[in-house]
């Protein structure tokens, strides 16, 4: 059978119509309709953790595990009095104690080389416990020693104990003890081989002690002694 003209003009455009109509491949969709990559989200940087207060008198060992458990810093009163087995669990759980008004220390990056009390001198700054409270003590410190740890502890039995776990551990190669009880705290202190410990009542003490032994534990009565014959007296100590 043979087809006209017309017939086979209506043939082809019916094929033509039909692929027309196939839907166009993946790759040929519009960039529109492409749904866009989401963006990495960053994650905030950690704050710092929030201080756990305690506002006990006595600062003890039992104190930090009732209620500093898990805690990375503990605030104390200014005058809480922190016994040194609390000071050791302290440091063996990475706790940081601060008083108030001081703020956590920074975190100093491995790279990075911040320059110290102990790096200027060569040495640990001193430790100065604090048993006798006068506030001469304290402009005195402030003065002659400004890098110095000073600690306020309740009896000449802590600060001996203090002194000769700072001494031991080589946080510090000098200790002042301001208490009352000057011989009680030195014959304490120097029942551990490392520790020199002396009783001072002025300058001309310290140069007749150093003329004969190393010490390195200086215990001082500062009741009856005024602002400027304390200040002398650890400048001579300094010397």
């Amino acid at each position: 059978m043979s087809l006209d003209a017309a017939t086979i003009d209506r043939i082809v455009a019916n094929v033509l119509s039909q692929l027309g109509s196939t839907p166009a491949a993946a790759t040929d969709a519009p960039a529109s309709d492409v749904a866009a990559a989401p963006a990495p989200s960053v994650s905030p940087a950690p704050s710092a953790p929030a201080p756990v207060r305690l506002d006990e008198a006595v600062i003890t060992a039992d104190v930090l595990e009732r209620q500093a458990a898990g805690a990375s810093v503990v605030e104390v009163g200014n005058k809480a009095v922190i016994t040194p087995a609390a000071r050791d669990t302290a440091r063996e759980r990475r706790i940081e104690i601060i008083r108030t008004g001081e703020s956590p220390k920074a975190k100093t990056p491995p790279t990075a080389k911040s320059v110290t009390p102990e790096a200027k001198t060569g040495s640990p700054s001193a430790l100065a416990c604090v048993v006798r409270h006068t506030d001469a003590v304290d402009r005195v410190l402030d003065d002659v020693l400004p890098g110095a740890r000073k600690e306020l502890l309740g009896c000449p039995d802590d600060a001996a104990k203090l002194a000769i776990s700072a001494l031991c551990r080589g946080e510090t190669g000098q200790v002042l003890i301001f208490a009352e009880q000057t011989h009680r705290a030195a014959c304490l202190a120097n029942r551990n081989s490392r520790v020199k410990a002396v009783a001072i009542r002025d300058v001309l003490d310290v140069k007749a002690i150093r003329k004969q032994l190393r010490a390195n534990v200086w215990c001082i009565d500062p009741a009856d002694m005024s602002w400027f014959e304390l200040r002398q007296l650890l400048r001579t100590i300094c010397a």
